[in-house]
């Protein structure tokens, strides 16, 4: 599955953002974002995937993970049945790594949090003891802190966590064939098309953001992504179609015209040859979950 770019928008008179996730059950989005992101599990269980890792999760489950890569939490089957009255909540921290500035970073102080930054790439599962609580703590009252104590706290956190015991969660193989890391020339391509997959994506456009010519940048992406241009876009429709079809109660054809297919028939078809069901059978079977 082709990971979806989060934007994240800030609340005025913060540098970073802060939140809480509460529903019956973890959305199943496939996602990256620009922002470091810290997430504690305060209720529910299931699987946790990141990069090329899949591991289960459960209440305290705490994640490190560095911008860019790409990762969601999938809750179990048993959150889906209609007389289950669990549900899930979350507490997340995202942060740019620049809040810190340059001066600050470069502290004595701060190396030890500068090198669990960098470690981060590979996303990081924190393993709480007894005696080193205190992080959960401070994390499920994130919400709650304002002005100066946001950004001091977030220190304080991150030196917890660097001080406690955690284990590298993606393998150091992913990055070797890690598609949004690709190049530079990719990831701008890449956004481009998540941005406007609704609308008329022009490969003139995707050329000229990989400064090259249309034919030169046809034989590129080919040749790293092992798929042409053109079937990159409709892979990302119809992976934008499928969050849809589990997500809202929006018809076939209302899903097909908003995912960007002017013909109704083509999404169908398009849809089948991806998913190898049509569009009702996937909502279907995804319902038998």
């Amino acid at each position: 599955m082709i990971p979806n770019i989060e934007k994240i928008k800030l609340n005025k008179g913060h540098s970073f953002y802060v939140g809480t996730y509460s529903a019956k059950y973890f959305e199943r989005s496939w996602h990256y974002h620009n922002e470091f992101e810290l997430l504690l599990i305060t209720k529910g269980y299931g699987t946790r995937v990141v990069g090329d890792n899949t591991s289960r999760f459960a209440v305290g489950d705490l994640v490190l993970i560095s911008s860019n890569l790409p990762h969601a939490w999938f809750s179990d089957p048993t959150f889906f049945e209609p007389d289950n009255n669990e549900h899930c909540e979350s507490v997340y921290i995202q942060f740019d790594r620049s809040i810190f500035g340059t001066r600050f970073a470069g502290l004595p102080e701060m190396k030890s949090i500068q090198t669990l930054l960098n470690t981060a790439k590979y996303g990081l599962r924190y393993s709480p003891t007894n005696s080193n609580i205190e992080i959960l703590n401070l994390i499920c009252d994130f919400p709650n802190y304002q002005g100066i104590d946001r950004l001091l706290y977030l220190i304080k956190v991150l030196d917890l966590f660097q001080k406690g015991h955690y284990e590298p969660i993606v393998s150091k193989d992913y990055f070797d064939s890690l598609f949004v890391t690709k190049s530079n020339r990719i990831k701008k391509v890449h956004e481009y098309v998540m941005n406007n997959y609704m609308a008329d994506v022009k490969v003139q456009k995707a050329a000229e953001l990989a400064e090259m010519n249309v034919s030169s940048f046809c034989r590129f992406f080919k040749k790293v992504t092992h798929k042409t241009f053109s079937q990159f876009v409709k892979e990302t429709r119809i992976d934008f179609a499928q969050q849809l079809l589990i997500n809202t109660n929006l018809s076939s054809n209302e899903i097909g015209f908003e995912c960007g297919f002017s013909s109704i028939a083509y999404f169908n078809q398009c849809f089948k040859s991806i998913s190898k069901v049509s569009p009702l059978e996937y909502r279907a079977n995804f319902k038998k979950v």
